[in-house]
């Protein structure tokens, strides 16, 4: 399933919205059910109701959310970050550098065409107020080895690191699975990507940690996040099977979101994910705060 395509299912989850609306906390205050929770939860625009973004927005922000996540922000850049800054809510991470796809990084031939299109999205980060930039290493080559792929990769990285250290934003770099969503990708495991950081060595060049991703390729989540904590910039919330909103599948989020607490994480965890068939808009938030972030 493609990041623009989960999220759809959530417009048939939240129609009972009409009737939660009225109960709904007011977009201009201050609070929300969200606005003392102990971990920073970025929402996704697509769970709530609105033609627009901006409607969309003042309802992320009665909830109290901190921040939303929306990848490939578009239109009128200034109007959304001064919609933004009324409403007191950032924007946790944008794309990137890089893509699903063959050749990017992986490709030296592309890496002046990756380090020139980082440029343009360094700036749209900066228009919005964003210091997350997702990278995407691109799809596994067949014709070169593994080794000398990951090191095409490492010098690409090397060569945009400086850069985004400059512009004060931080390239967060994601691997996804090969199992069920992204067949054919090149970084998949924690322990390649930690490997990758190492070799790169800046502090403006970071694991993006997908739960849901990490937990079909290799399991073992509290520890690989705990270990790395300080390697991670950035977090994406799935359940797993489904790719739904916590409490929906196998993932115990309420102590995997305390471990990350507890391991000193203060930065945004993103829910890049959907709601699942016969849960209502309302229920998922509750459970998301009453149970996954009662711990506190």
């Amino acid at each position: 399933m493609d990041r623009r395509s989960f999220l759809t299912r959530c417009v048939a989850a939240s129609a009972g919205w009409a009737a939660l609306a009225g109960s709904a906390p007011d977009a201009t205050e201050k609070k929300g059910p969200f606005a003392d929770a102990p971990l920073r939860i970025s929402a996704p625009p697509g769970w709530f109701p609105g033609d627009t973004i901006e409607e969309q927005l003042e309802h992320i922000a009665a909830w109290g959310f901190p921040a939303y996540e929306w990848l490939g922000p578009t239109g009128d850049l200034d109007a959304l970050r001064a919609t933004m800054d009324g409403l007191g809510i950032e924007i946790s991470c944008i794309c990137g550098v890089g893509a699903i796809a063959p050749g990017q990084m992986v490709a030296p031939t592309q890496h002046d065409r990756l380090i020139k299109g980082f440029w343009q999205t360094v700036k749209t980060a900066q228009t919005l107020g964003c210091k997350n930039i997702v990278g995407l290493t691109g799809n596994e080559r067949t014709d070169v080895s593994r080794e000398e792929q990951t090191e095409y990769v490492v010098r690409c990285l090397r060569r945009l690191a400086p850069i985004a250290e400059g512009e004060g934003v931080t390239i967060v770099v994601e691997p996804l699975n090969v199992l069920i969503d992204h067949p054919g990708f090149f970084l998949t495991r924690t322990d390649q990507m930690i490997a990758i950081l190492e070799a790169v060595d800046s502090p403006n060049v970071k694991m993006l940690f997908d739960i849901y991703h990490q937990q079909i390729t290799e399991g073992n989540v509290i520890r690989n996040i705990t270990n790395n904590i300080e390697r991670i910039g950035h977090f994406h919330i799935g359940d797993n099977p489904g790719r739904c909103q916590p409490g929906s599948g196998e993932l115990n989020y309420k102590n995997i979101f305390k471990a990350i607490h507890e391991a000193g994480y203060r930065g945004y965890l993103a829910l890049e994910c959907g709601i699942s068939q016969g849960t209502t808009l309302e229920q998922a938030l509750k459970y998301l705060r009453n149970e996954c972030l009662a711990w506190s």
